[in-house]
């Protein structure tokens, strides 16, 4: 028996993943998106994916459909996720929120009622209360929750079925009772469930990836002071500061420096937002700007080995990582640099 039904709009790599995690937890899923090819794969179940379970899940589906037909999605379900990318935006707008904006201005023109509307993708902190529901101003009883995933590009079904933490940002107490009973039946582990209102959900989003941000800076500059100090180790340094109980030792490893569709953009956010009300982003401009300087630093380290040719055996943002991404790919910057610099590069 279905434990119900959900509508996700936008099943591009994180919707495709809560589509298919949803629909193996006992949900009837209707996804919809707007390339009719992409859809028509996802349907005769055709369609492959470099990132891990999805290919074996859309196999095994049995309760999960996909359409270009928005309306038919808006009847499935009085629960709808939107997860539309929000991608990085120009200077201070951090992102670009103009498709999510477009789709609940549709969802408005259809005058839906009586529906939960969930915002999965990054925005910035005001955007559910002063944007969002002016949006939805003409759907009578509907609500709007902010529900952000917190997922690794290549690990997006363990993201979501295995997180540390759910964070609910709730319109009231019923929307969040919701979310928090999926969660329930999506997770393999017992996640702590944080419900909180909206622009407090929207900070947090920011605040732990910047935690983890700074966390990787400040390792990555205490690993190059140890390389510049005689007989100071780095690795031994800080598996030490990571037995403190304040610390921990995740993401306290000395290494390259953080990148990806998530981390860079989501520092500079917060440093954005911070600045817009007044308050000096101290951390995240200091972040960024030794996550810059560290990439500099590695490259004239390497340049000092004079070697014929330097070699780069995987220059995506992470280490093995199953998608080939390369947005921001510290890795890949420092191979640059030392192109840049006349020698021979092989990646």
């Amino acid at each position: 028996m279905s434990k119900g039904n959900i509508t996700i709009l936008g099943v591009g790599r994180l919707g495709r993943c809560m589509a298919l995690v949803c629909e193996r937890a006992g949900y009837s899923v209707v996804g919809v998106d707007v390339l009719p090819d992409y859809i028509e794969q996802l349907n005769n179940k055709t369609y492959v994916s470099d990132e891990p379970y999805v290919t074996q899940y859309l196999l095994q589906s049995t309760n999960f459909v996909a359409t270009t037909d928005m309306q038919k999605g808006l009847n499935h379900s009085d629960k709808i996720f939107c997860m539309v990318a929000t991608p990085t935006g120009i200077g201070a707008k951090s992102y670009d929120h103009s498709m999510l904006s477009s789709l609940l201005s549709k969802i408005n023109k259809a005058k839906v009622a009586n529906k939960q509307i969930i915002v999965s993708c990054t925005v910035l902190p005001g955007y559910i209360a002063h944007i969002g529901q002016f949006l939805l101003r003409d759907c009578t009883n509907t609500t709007l929750s902010y529900n952000p995933a917190f997922i690794a590009q290549g690990d997006i079904v363990n993201g979501l079925t295995k997180p540390d933490m759910v964070l609910i940002g709730e319109q009231n107490v019923s929307d969040g009772d919701w979310l928090t009973e999926l969660y329930k039946n999506l997770c393999v582990n017992n996640p702590k469930v944080c419900r909180m209102s909206t622009e407090s959900a929207e900070i947090c989003k920011l605040a732990v990836n910047c935690f983890i941000t700074t966390k990787i800076s400040f390792a990555n500059m205490i690993g190059d002071i140890a390389q510049k100090t005689e007989n100071a180790n780095a690795n031994d340094i800080l598996n030490a500061v990571g037995f403190d109980s304040r610390i921990g030792s995740k993401c306290l490893i000395p290494g390259f420096g953080f990148g990806g569709p998530c981390f860079p953009r989501d520092n500079r956010a917060l440093g954005n937002y911070a600045s817009s009300i007044g308050v000096e982003p101290i951390i995240p401009i200091a972040t960024d700007s030794y996550n810059q300087f560290h990439t500099k630093f590695m490259a004239q380290n390497y340049l000092l080995e004079n070697r014929e040719i330097y070699v780069f055996e995987d220059v995506c943002f992470k280490p093995n990582c199953p998608v080939p991404i390369i947005e921001e790919s510290q890795k890949l910057e420092v191979a640059k640099l030392i192109r840049m610099a006349g020698k021979k590069v092989l990646i």
